[in-house]
Order: structure tokens, then C-alpha cells, then sequence
């Protein structure tokens, strides 16, 4: 039977205690922040990137999410990210009290003078299963296959060799050796994720992933240079501090080879209105990634759709030359739900 209460149980409170104790001990004994692969400010509204198991991990039937960056236009020519998926819950097995989904990812992403690029469509696939009899404990696994496609663009790239004397002549040839501009590889990652749901007002979970579990190659030049798993770890709640506000903190550490990525803060939502068919609600939040930025957020819900928006302000050593800018990040989601027939009793939600 689930609570009305809007703070967990006891035993509850000991299973988050032990999860933020965990990601506590991460955030103090891993610091820097470097990454190799894309990344979103918004890593939140990003699910299917953040980990393969949060697919179909909603209340709705279909779900459709696009998300867009742009950064560091005031050091060299913008990086351009842009993210679209698509998922929902499917019937394999009507008698079963697990339910599962599939999901459909693509990104695409443009960096720098050389037009450095990388084009992913991924698959994945998620199963989740309720614990116990409250229906109020969540877990849920996934998987994700994918095919990925870099490009580089030598054109605009200068060398040593064509400044001569004083001079630059961009006529000038030079020596290097170019064995390929585009190469592809398919890549596999996979997660784990926890929800707790006592009721509307009260949420939290985590999550574990491991992108490149194959180590595929991603150098143009060298056969043997393997990727580095990916290591992503993710903590967040959602619960009220008042009759129309709700905090909805979180925090994400990923690792990859000697890169490190850490983000945390948190964002309040003011709920305008829940009546039917009018559910609007305002968000404004700050984050910070560690060594890195500064973040400001800014979103509202307007019945199933959401929008948010962030800017990054650059706190790193490159600040002398971006001058604290950073770069814009925009999110869209939109969930379809359908309407229930009568006498058929819908599934717990989870979110």
C-alpha cells in the first residue's frame, strides 16, 4: 500500500543515506574535470545518454526528447552538439509484472577548426521491475548498441611548416602524413538505476553505467588505440519544501581513463497549477562542474511538455581567453500519454 506521507520510511532513509554516502566519498577522493566524450549541462534531460536503464524509466507511453549545445564561441569556432531520442514501455509479456522498453538515440556533434565529428544512432533496450509489495522500490536495467561514425576536416587546419620567415602562405605544402578522414565502429554500453517513489511530493534514486564496454578503436591514425570505459554514477531526489515548492537536487561523476567529470546542485520548482489538464510549473536552478563552470538554469512544465534552458560560465584556466563564457544548452521533452479504458487498472507510475 503506498504512503501518503511525503518523507520515506526508515529503511528508506538508510538505502539513501548509503547512496549519497557513496557518491559523497566519489566527490571528495576524485577531483578535475576532463572528458572525452559529448556532455550535456542538462545531463538530466539527457536520459538515454546518461544511462541505457533509464530507458522507458517515466510515466507515459511515448516519450520524444531533443537537446542542443553550443560552446566556446568567443576562443575558436563553436562546438555544436545537438541529441534527439525516442522511447517507450512495450508489451513483450502481458502476464508479466515487469515491464519493458525500447528506445532510439541519436547524436551528433561538431568541434573546432577541423570540424571534428561524430554521428551516433544507438538502440537500446530496458527492462524494470517493482520490489516488493509497496510498489514504492524500483530497479531497472539496460543496453545500448550502437553504431558511431567520426569525421575530421583537414582543409582549415594550418602547420608550422607554412609560416616561412615572417610570413604565412597558406599555399604552402607541408609534410604531414593524413591516412583517413572518416571511420566508423560500434559501441556498447549498459546500466543499472534505483528509484524510490513514496508518492508525488517524494522521489529519489541512482544509477550506474559503463559506456565502451567493448573498448572500440577511435583514433584515425592508430589501430591499437582503445577507448576507455566509461564509468557514470548519478544520485538525484525530488521532494517538497513547501505547498507549492519542490527541491529536485542531483549529482553525476563520470570517469574515463584519467578524465574526470563532476557536476552537482540543484534546481526549485514552483508549481503553478496541478488541476487536470493544467499542469504548468517554473524551475530555476544552479550547478556547478567542478573545475570547470559555473551553471544557471531556467525551464517550466506546461501539461506533458517540458523546457529547459542553461548557460555555462567558464571558472577554468581558459577563462583569460573565453572571458567566462561558456556556451547555451537547450532541452526539449514531450510525453504522450494515453487514456486508460475503463475497467483496466494502469500500472503503478514512476515518476
Amino acid at each position: 500500500m503506498k504512503s501518503n506521507n511525503i518523507y520515506p520510511q526508515t529503511v528508506s532513509n538508510r538505502i539513501l543515506f548509503r547512496l549519497a554516502m557513496c557518491c559523497m566519498f566519489l566527490f571528495l577522493f576524485h577531483s578535475g574535470i576532463k572528458a572525452q566524450d559529448i556532455h550535456f549541462s542538462q545531463f538530466q534531460s539527457s536520459p538515454l545518454n546518461l544511462n541505457p536503464a533509464l530507458t522507458g524509466f517515466y510515466n507515459g507511453d511515448y516519450r520524444f526528447i531533443a537537446n542542443h549545445r553550443r560552446q566556446w564561441k568567443s576562443v575558436t569556432v563553436p562546438y555544436r552538439t545537438f541529441s534527439g531520442s525516442f522511447d517507450m514501455p512495450v508489451n513483450f509479456f502481458p502476464e508479466s509484472k515487469q515491464r519493458y522498453s525500447l528506445g532510439l538515440l541519436i547524436n551528433n556533434d561538431r568541434a573546432g577548426d577541423s570540424e571534428l565529428g561524430l554521428t551516433q544512432v544507438g538502440i537500446s533496450a530496458g527492462a524494470i521491475k517493482a520490489l516488493g509489495r509497496d510498489s514504492i522500490h524500483f530497479l531497472s536495467g539496460g543496453i545500448q548498441f550502437s553504431y558511431v561514425r567520426r569525421s575530421i576536416n583537414y582543409a582549415d587546419l594550418t602547420f608550422d611548416e607554412q609560416y616561412t620567415g615572417d610570413n604565412f602562405d597558406p599555399a604552402a605544402g607541408n609534410t604531414e602524413n593524413f591516412s583517413g578522414d572518416n571511420q566508423g565502429y560500434f559501441d556498447v554500453g549498459a546500466g543499472l538505476s534505483y528509484l524510490i517513489r513514496v508518492n508525488d511530493r517524494f522521489k529519489a534514486g541512482a544509477g550506474i553505467s559503463l559506456q565502451h564496454i567493448n573498448r572500440p578503436n577511435d583514433s584515425f591514425f592508430d589501430e591499437g588505440a582503445k577507448m576507455f570505459p566509461r564509468l557514470q554514477t548519478d544520485l538525484k531526489a525530488d521532494f517538497a519544501i513547501a505547498t507549492r515548492f519542490d527541491l529536485i537536487p542531483a549529482l553525476i561523476f563520470m570517469n574515463q581513463g584519467s578524465f574526470r567529470e563532476i557536476t552537482g546542485g540543484t534546481s526549485v520548482r514552483f508549481r503553478l497549477s496541478e488541476l487536470p489538464g493544467r499542469n504548468y510549473a517554473l524551475y530555476l536552478g544552479s550547478w556547478l562542474r567542478a573545475k570547470d563552470a559555473f551553471i544557471a538554469s531556467a525551464g517550466f512544465d506546461y501539461n506533458n511538455l517540458n523546457v529547459g534552458v542553461s548557460y555555462d560560465f567558464n571558472t577554468s584556466d581558459l577563462d583569460r581567453a573565453s572571458n567566462g563564457k561558456g556556451g547555451y544548452e537547450l532541452s526539449l521533452i514531450y510525453i504522450i500519454r494515453k487514456v486508460k479504458p475503463l475497467g483496466i487498472k494502469p500500472p503503478c507510475p514512476l515518476y
